[in-house]
Formats: structure tokens, C-alpha cells, sequence
């Protein structure tokens, strides 16, 4: 997804997406662990992280990312190709826009959300990316949230001439554009994620990263129509 900031800056997320072989070793663990379900999404799948971990709990996946994530070529294991192409013969694992994600008329066991609201640099936009997650959500359904909170890497980083501060971490400008990086504290995730209207189950600190599983309650559904308007240059969502 894209975000525009003032005139002149778009910040491109698709450049902090990491490919499967930097995935987490805690994270695959946990995922592995997992009891199976029918039906599960990885919000912001970026460039397949964690797509075949997930796979492997469920029957049906769904990958929800921007056009541009969806569409743009990239190396995915080790071949030049797109997400869409990538699971096109799949009976199972499906891709969608967000959009297109919003719309469909189901709701999932299982939803992950990993490394996404981290990178995000406007607060409005979090908000409404977690309404939509527990919107496409059973009732009584989980959803792990994961966010970077604390990175060493960061002060340095902040401190390049290239650098600036936004928000709650710092705009990065390189060769492949604007880029924004992040730290979301546990206690302000949590907010997030209560003001959405999920019920925190538990929180797990590692290595800098907050693991924090949610679950949807029994009634109160909370907004279940969206606003999302997506260009090559902006992404903005809000409940109505």
C-alpha cells in the first residue's frame, strides 16, 4: 500500500516487505503449533512471508494486499513473477485487494496481521485496517497482530542524512522512494486493537516484536461498511 504525505512524498510500504527467508523462527513456531481451522486471511501478505506456514492450518487462505503488491513482478521463491500469477492454480489459497477483500460476503476462522501496522504511517488508517480485520471475523474468532516496538537498528537508521522523523518512528528516502519505519509499544497496540472492539487474549514480547492474539466478541459487530480508496499514489480506509 501507498501513502501520500503532504505534496511530494508517497511512502511505497511494498519496500519493507521481506521475503520467506527472513521470516521469523519464533513467529514460524508459533504458527506451526497452531490447531487447524477451516478458513484463515493474512492481512498485508506483502511478499508471502509467512503465506506457506499459515497454509499449512488451514483449508482456505486468502492474501489481502494493495493492487501494487498484488500485481507488481517480484522474485517469490526464487522466481520473477507476481503474487496473483503465484496462486492462480491454487484451489486454496486465494489473493485479494483490500477491496476486494471487504466485499466478499464471508467471514474467516483465523486472520493474521504481521508486520503491517508497523509501517503504516497514518494513525487513521491502522484504525481502519483493524475494524476491517475484525469485521471479516466469526464471532469468537482470532486474529494475531504482531508490530515492532523496540529495533536497535533504529537509531542508527534515524540518524542517516537521508532520514527524517514522522510520527512514531521516521521516513526513510532512497533509490526505491520514500519508505516509513515504525515502533508501536504493546500498551499503544493493545488500544489500538480494544478500540476496534477486540478482546485481548494475550500479549508476547521477543526479540522487539509484540505478538498480541485477539478475539472478536460474541455480538456487538462493531462497522461493517468500509470506505477504501486505493491509487498507485494513496490508500485510505474508514468505517461508515
Amino acid at each position: 500500500m501507498r501513502y501520500k504525505i503532504g505534496k511530494d512524498i508517497i511512502v511505497r510500504s511494498e519496500n519493507a516487505a521481506k521475503p520467506e527467508t527472513q521470516s521469523s523462527a519464533y513467529l514460524n513456531k508459533l504458527i506451526s503449533r497452531l490447531e487447524p481451522v477451516r478458513s484463515s486471511f493474512d492481512f498485508g501478505c506483502g511478499k508471502l512471508r509467512y503465506e506457506r506456514a499459515i497454509a499449512k492450518t488451514t483449508e482456505e487462505l486468502a492474501l489481502v494486499d494493495s493492487e501494487v503488491q498484488l500485481s507488481r513482478t517480484q522474485m517469490i521463491r526464487g522466481r520473477s513473477t507476481n503474487i496473483r500469477n503465484h496462486v492462480g492454480k491454487s484451489n486454496h489459497v486465494h489473493a485479494y485487494t483490500v477491496g476486494q477483500f471487504a466485499a466478499l460476503d464471508r467471514k474467516y476462522d483465523r486472520g493474521f496481521c504481521i508486520n503491517v501496522l508497523s509501517v503504516i504511517p497514518s494513525a487513521s488508517v491502522r484504525l481502519g485496517i483493524v475494524q476491517l480485520v475484525r469485521a471479516k471475523l466469526k464471532p469468537r474468532a482470532t486474529c494475531l497482530f504482531v508490530t515492532l516496538y523496540r529495533n536497535s537498528d533504529f537509531t542508527r537508521m534515524q540518524k542517516l542524512p537521508n532520514c527524517q522523523p514522522y510520527g512514531n518512528g521516521f521516513l526513510m528516502d532512497s533509490l526505491r522512494g520514500y519508505s516509513f519505519y515504525g515502533l508501536i509499544p504493546p500498551d499503544d497496540l493493545a488500544g489500538l486493537v480494544k478500540r476496534a472492539g477486540f478482546m485481548i487474549e494475550s500479549i508476547v514480547l521477543d526479540e522487539g516484536s509484540a505478538y498480541l492474539w485477539a478475539r472478536t466478541p460474541d455480538g456487538e459487530p462493531g462497522p461493517t461498511q468500509f470506505e477504501i480508496r486505493e491509487t498507485t499514489e494513496n490508500f485510505q480506509i474508514r468505517a461508515t
